[in-house]
């Protein structure tokens, strides 16, 4: 058996074991199952070429701790990281490498992808799909992201489509559609064409709008909810967070007429 190890070119530091304030480890009592967070993030606003106005007014990724040189530092590597070839055979290595340490081993490892950022491009997309196909039916492993470049996964060609489809089916890939009040028509399109594409996908949608029939996201502790770690398909309403005075007047100026 192949020795993993941080030594290896293939270890990428960029991986980071470990969740954020909301996204904590959680121990189920109930299923007496352990989950455990790591994290891949890229550049904020920058990496994320199909984010609407209204978002990038608002996004949560550019303020507090995530104004800290250090952290635009670690994602400015990151975003570095995934453009080189290699970078799918890295992750995949990683997660392996983390898989079998004291703080993985017997516990369900949920990679969060993109707390900052998103796919910025179909080359980028295509790495992911790399490493979602290497980790298919291993036991303990969740994929999660949110994404608004819904053009990049129409644009996969069938077999892509297929791992998409199979990770989602086999409750491995949680693939989390965001849309708000200032999504333009054309990105709706687009939205309503991978839903009919992959029909497992949940729908978060931002708004400042909803009444006591929707359903809402509303959860101070994401970890032990854990709604958008399951492909279900439904559509759940998330109210605008983190955002100050200023940045919810820039978001309504913007709202879709």
């Amino acid at each position: 058996m192949e020795r993993l190890t941080k030594n290896n070119p293939l270890f990428a530091p960029s991986f980071l074991p470990k969740g954020n304030g909301k996204l904590l480890d959680y121990d189920d009592p109930e299923t007496g199952k352990s989950f455990r967070y790591a994290q891949f993030n890229t550049r904020a606003v920058t990496d994320c070429p199909l984010r609407t106005k209204g978002c990038e007014a608002v996004c949560y990724a550019t303020k507090g701790n995530h104004q800290y040189g250090s952290v635009k530092t670690s994602r400015e590597r990151s975003y570095e990281e995934s453009k080189t070839e290699n970078f799918a055979d890295k992750i995949v290595y990683t997660i392996r490498y983390h898989m079998n340490t004291k703080r993985y081993k017997g516990s369900v490892m949920i990679v969060r992808i993109h707390e900052s950022g998103d796919f910025y491009s179909i080359q980028y997309l295509r790495k992911w799909v790399a490493i979602w196909k290497a980790f298919y039916k291993v036991d303990n492993i969740i994929f999660v992201l949110y994404t608004k470049s819904f053009p990049f996964f129409l644009m996969l060609n069938e077999e892509e489509k297929d791992v998409v489809r199979k990770m989602m089916e086999n409750g491995q890939l949680s693939i989390n559609l965001s849309i708000d009040d200032t999504t333009t028509k054309e990105q709706l399109i687009a939205y309503l064409e991978i839903v009919k594409t992959f029909p497992l996908c949940n729908t978060y949608r931002v708004t400042e709008n909803y009444t006591d029939d929707d359903d809402k996201c509303d959860c101070a502790n994401c970890a032990k909810c854990g709604a958008c770690n399951n492909p279900t398909g439904k559509t759940k309403v998330v109210k605008i967070h983190s955002a100050s005075k200023a940045d919810k007047e820039v978001y309504r100026k913007n709202r879709r007429k």
